[in-house]
């Protein structure tokens, strides 16, 4: 789903305006839903901006709302949200949570865009109770009048697909084909016709569960600082810029409008910005890819663990672990010790990310000898002097927390005689503030205080780190 996830984070400021016209087909699937999830636990999947969600969730005991595009995400918790409803990144096709957890899932208009919906819909089975229901609004595309199908094609030259194309009877034989009886549907007008379903499982056995796992090869796999649903996000907004520019400047030229032309121009002047970030991002992309020349991000994690030492027995922390690079890269290079990562609680679902630092350290063979924790790397859940290794890559920016606290509180867990290696941006806004707590420590006593400036070489080149705007990277580094 990541491809969806990037043209929805585009649209994000957008889509509740996109969503109006459909308002009172919206409004009467509201109270349907409302009586139907009374008093029970309710997930939300694909719940955009919480459009569904912050209209239905006090009829319910409670409610978790999830979706794959952040920025939707993040404007769904900007307004009223009700005390029971809890906005959460998830993977429909790997939910974060346990078999028999939710009484309805609710998912709608969701089914025709995934790329896989019937592994959507074998996750629905796992998570609901035994008797629960699935309520599945979708839009009939095959059903559309001449209006609707000229906004199917736009939406699509927008970069936003569909994958299926029902009418009401295919729409009802795919929901009964995937472990689903259809109770009771109406159809509704909106610009696309809009069917409200309520379904309830059948008693067919439920087939192997799809796992984010399945489709991993058998390596670690990290990640990438510049995603490539991001790339693929810049590369639909300047197509969308671009088509709009063009449509735009026909128009003005037909009416010989100036208005319309120096709107023309700044949607023109909009795409190339948006095409030169493209450009930029694909030549980060591929300078971090553990797939490209470069490897970074992997040099990087392990240029950071060739500057500690833990003794046989000992134990080391690598604070923002994230997929757990450099966790591992830690493990590989002290085979005697423990490593323990841990990661700050975020709407991208520490279940899944425990799961996926778990596969990392399996594949490189170092899963007896390391460990995720969750928690708050600014208020660490260990005792004073836990650790003979603390390390950390860019934890500020993971947590959005002020370095100097961060660094106090992962030293307060060092060892007298431990050392420390922990990779951030420092900036000269920064710089002073560090500058003292660095004096600070050696006041207090710490053996070794110094900050590695990790663009001469050490890291990258300084032509590499200009152009990446790593120009501030710098390790803080030390012995206790």
């Amino acid at each position: 789903m990541e491809s969806k996830n990037s043209v929805w984070d585009l649209y994000a400021p957008v889509y509740d305006l996109f969503m109006r016209v459909n308002r009172p087909a919206y409004m009467e699937m509201y109270g349907m839903i409302r009586r139907a999830i009374k008093g029970k636990t309710v997930l939300e999947i694909a719940a955009g901006t919480g459009l569904i969600a912050k209209n239905v969730a006090d009829a319910a005991e409670s409610m978790i709302a999830t979706d794959v595009a952040e920025n939707l995400l993040a404007r769904a918790r900007t307004g009223y949200v009700p005390h029971n409803l809890d906005f959460r990144w998830a993977d429909a096709t790997f939910l974060p949570f346990d078999d028999d957890r939710f009484d309805v899932v609710i998912i709608a208009n969701a089914l025709h865009i995934v790329d896989a919906p019937r592994k959507v819909l074998a996750e629905i089975r796992r998570v609901l109770k035994p008797g629960g229901r699935l309520i599945a609004p979708n839009f009939l595309h095959a059903e559309a009048d001449s209006f609707g199908k000229t906004a199917v094609k736009l939406l699509g030259a927008a970069g936003i697909k569909f994958e299926n194309d029902w009418d009401e009877k295919s729409y009802e034989r795919f929901i009964e084909g995937n472990g689903f009886n259809m109770i009771s549907h109406t159809v509704l007008k909106a610009m696309i016709p809009l069917m409200y379903a309520e379904c309830e499982m059948t008693d067919a056995p439920l087939k192997k569960t799809y796992s984010l796992f399945d489709r991993l090869p058998d390596m670690p796999v990290y990640g990438n600082p510049v995603p490539g649903a991001a790339l693929a996000a810049l590369g639909s907004g300047t197509g969308a810029l671009a088509l709009t520019a063009l449509a735009v400047n026909a128009s003005a030229k037909r009416r010989h409008s100036k208005a319309g032309g120096a709107a023309a121009f700044a949607l023109a002047a909009g795409a190339l910005g948006c095409g030169a970030l493209a450009a930029w991002s694909a030549y980060a992309h591929v300078m971090f890819s553990d797939n490209g020349p470069r490897k970074l991000s992997r040099h990087i994690s392990e240029g950071i663990a060739k500057l500690i030492d833990i003794p046989d027995g000992g134990r080391g922390l690598d604070i923002g672990c994230g997929s757990g690079a450099l966790t591992i890269a830690c493990a590989k290079r002290c085979p005697g010790a423990i490593m323990t990562g841990i990661d700050f609680p975020s709407a991208y679902g520490v279940s899944s990310r425990r799961k996926l630092f778990e596969y990392n350290a399996g594949t490189e063979g170092v899963s007896e000898r390391t460990e995720f924790v969750e928690g708050r790397i600014d208020e660490l859940p260990f005792e004073d002097e836990t650790f003979d290794a603390v390390t950390g890559s860019f934890p500020a920016r993971k947590s959005r927390g002020d370095l100097v606290t961060i660094l106090s509180e992962a030293l307060r867990t060092l060892k007298k005689g431990g050392v420390f290696a922990i990779h951030d941006i420092v900036t000269p806004d920064r710089t002073p503030e560090l500058m003292q707590f660095m004096q600070a420590l050696r006041d207090a006593g710490y053996e070794k205080v110094e900050l590695i400036d990790t663009t001469g070489g050490l890291f990258m080149t300084r032509k590499e780190a200009s152009a990446l705007l790593l120009k501030d990277s710098a390790v803080f580094y030390g012995k206790k």
